[in-house]
Parts: structure tokens; C-alpha cells; sequence
């Protein structure tokens, strides 16, 4: 039995020294599964698998608003699981340059770019496109441009990859794409079914440049969905998708979400949305409760079985000054609507303070002046809290594996 020697790895409670803020409700720090975690065991068989044997990918997929375009909550969740687990270190995933729609990137890329692009966002509601898994999508109809994007490794152990799927349009009218370096080029795959191309690159790099080209007369533009960065390791993938100013609606008006959310094929979906649906004093609970339903729906249209944890927003103000009491009220939507349909849930809302608790995070330095927003270090400590809480949900399966 390899089960032996590796439960002692869990002894603590909290195997990352987390600050002690008195506001924090700690006790409330666990993922609530309800009727029992048993949906999660094959996710939990599998980073057995990858730990004791070295062996299997685990893709992870966090979908959000503007607390995930930016990366820190769900870049601490990324760098944490990695770097925790024994071969646990992956690839980088999933990836939107928004730089190319006048967007924030996230944190931990740098993007630039030649031609001009126009943006698609979900939040547009009257707009004519087809956002995919990103929620967005980049066009252009220059007849040469280019991507260069390179990973920022300053507080993370070296990504790299060897394999590049450019997720896009793939009609006649469609530009062609290159690498910028054919000599590196070991394998491409135009797979019109699937709605990607695919560079299988000699050796493993941080950096790529795409180029984007006319090459027939019935070419008129290029659609960007979004790059996943991939290698050929053991180890776990996160990918994270999240657009500013995003609701559960915004995620509906995504025509290819499904479609793109299977190819990735998850092992794990974080769903963090909420803040922006109840952020109007005119929201309307029921249909953010049928929202909701829907998105769970087209995540199990992609996998049928996917373990599906729901995030609650966090505690926030109105126009920097009035405090909304709406958060409660979506939370517990959230958890209700999460354990009707044997999805998990954390409530963050609760185990940051619950009412009146942002400004607590303002006074401590961890929360934007909008009091809607963290900034790095309370992202930070929400990635630390939430990697606590599934350890402690692992804990409890391995637990339930010890042989007696």
C-alpha cells in the first residue's frame, strides 16, 4: 500500500501559514457537499494517481468576472495545487490576450501585438459574435498581424510547454496562422472539427509569436478565441476564463462554451460569478436563479460527471459607498441552487466576515478603495483560503481510503 506513508503529508489544518485577521471566520473555511463528496472521488483518484504513481493530467477550469481576468485569485489557486503535490506542476492552460481588445491581461503573461483588432466581450449584450469558453474573442481583418506572448515567471517556477492550440474560426474565409519560427515546428494540426490548430513544438519554451496571414483572395478576417499553453508532463493544468464586469448571463450569451469547455476536458470546474448580478439595486433573484441552472447545464453538456464547485461573491459596496446587502441573499441562492444540483459550494461571503466585512479588508490593506475589488495580497489570501478548504475535503477522502 502507498497509502501508508503519504496520509501523514495532512496532519495539519492548515498546511500554509495563513494570516490571523480577527474579521476572517476560519471555522466556516471548508467546501460543503451536499448530499456527500462522492462526485469528487475520481477527481481526488486521480491526483492520487498523479502523486504515488507520476502519472495523468488534471485539468482544472475556474470561470469568472474581473476577480479571474486578473489572475491573482485563480493564479494562487494555480501556484498552490502545483507546487503542493509532489509532480504536481503542469501547464499554464487556457489563456485570453486582452491585451488585443484593450483589456487587462492577466497578471502573468505579457502580450504584444501588430495589426488592428476589435474586441467581443459577453457583457455585450446587443453585439453579433460568438464568444467561446473565454468569453471573449479578438478580430481582425489586416491582412498581416501578429501575437507575441511570453509567461511571466517571477513568482512561480518556470512554465513552459511544447504544444500551442489556437482556438478560432475555421472557415474558408479565415486567415491562415504560422509559427514564428518553422524550424522549431515538429508537428501541425488543423483540425477543422474540433475548432482549433495545434503547434507541436520540438522543444518546450516559454514564448511564442503567432503570425496572421492572407494567403487567398477569399480570405476576409481572423477570429481569436483563446490559446491554451500545453506539454506532454504529468501534472495539473488550470485554466482560468474570466471577463470584467461579467454575470451567470454573460456566460449564457457564449454560443461555443460547451463545445470549447469539452476539449479541455475538466476534471474540475470553479464557477466564481455573482457579483456583478446582484450588484444593481434592480437585480432580479429569479432569474439569476435560472441562470445559474442553465450554466450548470451547458458545464455538463461539456462532461457529464465534472465535479462542480460554485464560489459565492464577496461582501462589496455599491458606487464605492453604500453597502450591499444583496451579497447574502446571492450566496445563499448560490449554495441552495449548488446542492439541489449536487454541486458544491464556499462561501466566501461568510468566511471573509459576511456583512460589513470589506471594509475590514480595506483597513488591512488587502481590498481596493472601490471596497468591490482586492488587490493582490487579498486575492492572494482568498487563493490561500480556498486551496486550504479542498485540502481539507482531500484529507477527509484520504481518510475514507486508509486500509484498516
Amino acid at each position: 500500500m502507498f497509502y501508508g506513508t503519504y496520509f501523514n503529508v495532512f496532519s495539519q489544518t492548515d498546511i500554509y501559514r495563513i494570516p490571523n485577521y480577527s474579521f476572517i471566520r476560519y471555522n466556516l473555511n471548508h467546501i460543503s457537499f451536499l448530499p456527500d463528496s462522492s462526485s469528487y472521488d475520481s477527481l481526488f483518484a486521480k491526483i492520487n494517481k498523479l502523486v504515488l504513481k507520476g502519472e495523468g493530467q488534471l485539468n482544472i477550469v475556474h470561470i469568472g468576472d474581473s476577480h479571474i481576468q486578473a489572475d491573482y485569485f485563480s493564479g494562487r489557486m494555480r501556484e498552490r495545487l502545483q507546487t503542493f503535490f509532489l509532480g504536481g506542476k503542469g501547464s499554464r492552460g487556457f489563456i485570453f490576450p486582452f491585451k488585443l481588445i484593450q483589456s487587462n491581461n492577466a497578471f502573468n503573461f505579457f502580450v504584444s501585438f501588430t495589426g488592428n483588432w476589435k474586441g467581443c466581450c459577453n457583457i455585450e449584450k446587443n453585439k453579433l459574435c460568438t464568444p467561446g469558453l473565454a468569453g471573449a474573442s479578438a478580430i481582425t481583418t489586416d491582412s498581416i498581424s501578429s501575437v507575441f506572448i511570453r509567461l511571466r515567471n517571477k513568482d512561480y517556477p518556470a512554465y513552459d510547454f511544447n504544444k500551442i492550440k489556437i482556438f478560432h474560426n475555421m472557415l474558408q474565409t479565415s486567415f491562415d496562422i504560422k509559427t514564428d519560427n518553422d524550424s522549431l515546428k515538429q508537428d501541425f494540426v488543423e483540425n477543422d472539427s474540433l475548432g482549433y490548430t495545434q503547434f507541436v513544438m520540438k522543444n518546450y519554451s516559454d514564448s511564442f509569436s503567432l503570425n496572421i496571414l492572407q494567403t487567398d483572395t477569399l480570405q476576409k478576417s481572423f477570429t481569436l478565441y483563446g490559446i491554451s499553453l500545453e506539454n506532454d508532463d504529468p501534472g495539473i493544468t488550470y485554466h482560468s476564463a474570466g471577463v470584467n464586469g461579467a454575470d451567470v448571463e454573460a456566460f449564457l450569451r457564449c454560443p461555443l462554451f460547451s463545445y470549447q469547455l469539452s476539449l479541455l476536458s475538466p476534471d474540475w470546474v470553479i464557477v466564481s460569478l455573482g457579483t456583478n448580478d446582484c450588484y444593481s439595486a434592480k437585480w432580479d433573484t429569479l432569474a439569476f436563479e435560472q441562470n445559474i441552472l442553465i450554466l450548470i447545464k451547458k458545464i455538463r453538456e461539456a462532461k457529464p460527471d465534472v465535479p462542480i464547485l460554485f464560489t459565492t461573491p464577496s461582501d462589496n459596496y455599491r458606487r464605492h459607498r453604500y453597502h450591499n446587502a444583496d451579497v447574502a441573499i446571492a450566496s445563499r441562492i448560490i449554495i441552495r441552487i449548488a446542492a439541489e444540483n449536487k454541486c458544491s459550494s464556499w462561501n466566501l461571503y461568510e468566511i471573509m466576515g459576511g456583512y460589513g466585512s470589506m471594509a475590514n479588508w480595506l483597513k488591512s490593506g488587502m481590498a481596493a478603495y472601490d471596497k468591490l475589488h482586492f488587490n493582490k495580497t487579498g486575492y492572494y489570501l482568498q487563493g490561500d483560503l480556498l486551496f486550504t478548504a479542498f485540502l481539507k475535503a482531500y484529507d477527509n477522502y484520504i481518510d475514507k481510503m486508509k486500509p484498516f
